[in-house]
């Protein structure tokens, strides 16, 4: 018996890719054959994956399992759907193509693929999305709600936790209150709001203060938009455009922030807030999505987008340190839901339905 998964893509930093990683890597330390294929990687993954023609030869062993991770439209669905494997289907969310079309229609076009798409698969024996969001999606797209469940994303957030860079980036911003996003330049992420968000706080509570903007960059357009709203503001000095960085980089913005902002209007699990718990770094999040799920009671989540209010909510944050010792108190507790062991135990108890496995 063998257990196979089969992806779109797997490339160094990703999310999706680092979870088909670690759940490979889980299964091969419970002493279970395991491999893994993808349409494309890059050449950290180049040795450790084959592409996904090379899974045609098993796809006739019903003794075999089948894991698929669905996160964009990708031809090898129809591997999939012929696939005589006992299946299990990972949902980790497509985002949808309204948030996109007006700066990629490409883009779009293959999110509205990607979702239309759904109710063709859903004939599986499991279907698991990393949040209850998603598995809540997947009963709507016609998914049988007693053969779904949540897995969470395998978040490797012990890299963030190594010793900071030298010369550190955050250096010359020690003495300064810091907000942080991490995540892509794109629509559905709202980064417009996260600059009307500092700009509040930052002309009507505390002038030394820098937003930290970190990701890759997607559509020039929105790129354009987000550097007008900053011109517009006249804060070209405070809010700093960092593209893809290293993990070490990464580690350096998260441990030199005070705050962690998210504004998205739409998430399949949100990899970042659970990074920022792991570092102390408070949460503030707008509670779209899979957000409510995935932070749980912890951090602070707000349902409306009031700009003052958040001004203040981060000023209380900086003023206040029991207040925010009880905030970073709750984030440790609810990231233990998301450690690695916890994260095994859930996949060892699904995998039970197929194989037994030893305690």
């Amino acid at each position: 018996m063998r257990i196979f998964q089969l992806c779109a893509r797997l490339e160094f930093g990703d999310a999706v890719s680092n979870h088909v990683f670690q759940i490979d890597k889980t299964l091969s330390s419970w002493g279970l054959e395991t491999m893994m294929f993808s349409e494309a990687r890059d050449v950290y993954f180049s040795n450790l994956a084959r592409d996904n023609d090379e899974y045609t030869q098993f796809m006739e062993n019903p003794d075999d399992i089948l894991i698929f991770h669905y996160s964009v439209f990708c031809g090898n669905y129809k591997m999939y759907l012929k696939s005589k494997n006992r299946k299990i289907f990972i949902y980790h969310n497509i985002t949808p193509p309204e948030y996109l079309n007006p700066f990629g229609a490409g883009v779009g076009e293959v999110c509205h693929r990607g979702r239309e798409l759904l109710p063709e698969l859903a004939e599986c024996d499991l279907a698991l999305g990393d949040s209850e969001y998603n598995r809540r999606e997947l009963v709507e797209m016609g998914f049988n709600p007693n053969r779904t469940g949540v897995l969470p994303i395998f978040v490797d957030y012990e890299r963030l936790l190594e010793p900071r860079l030298n010369p550190d980036p955050m250096a010359p911003f020690a003495d300064t209150f810091n907000i942080l996003f991490v995540g892509r330049k794109v629509p559905n992420k709202r980064l417009d709001d996260i600059i009307r968000a500092f700009f509040y706080y930052h002309r009507c509570i505390n002038s030394q203060s820098h937003l930290f903007l970190v990701g890759p960059s997607w559509f020039t357009q929105y790129d354009g938009q987000l550097q007008w709203l900053v011109d517009s503001y006249q804060i070209w000095d405070n809010v700093h455009f960092i593209e893809r960085v290293s993990d070490a980089e990464l580690a350096s913005y998260y441990r030199g922030a005070d705050v962690y902002l998210s504004m998205s209007d739409h998430e399949g699990f949100a990899v970042p807030l659970i990074e920022s718990f792991a570092v102390d770094l408070p949460t503030l999040a707008y509670g779209s999505t899979a957000i409510p799920f995935t932070m749980d009671g912890a951090g602070l989540m707000f349902l409306e987008k009031d700009f003052p209010m958040i001004g203040e909510l981060m000023e209380l944050l900086r003023q206040d340190s029991e207040f925010r010792n009880s905030i970073i108190e709750g984030q440790r507790e609810r990231l233990e839901d998301f450690s690695p062991q916890a994260v095994s135990r859930e996949l060892k108890k699904y995998l039970r339905k197929f194989i037994e496995l030893p305690d």
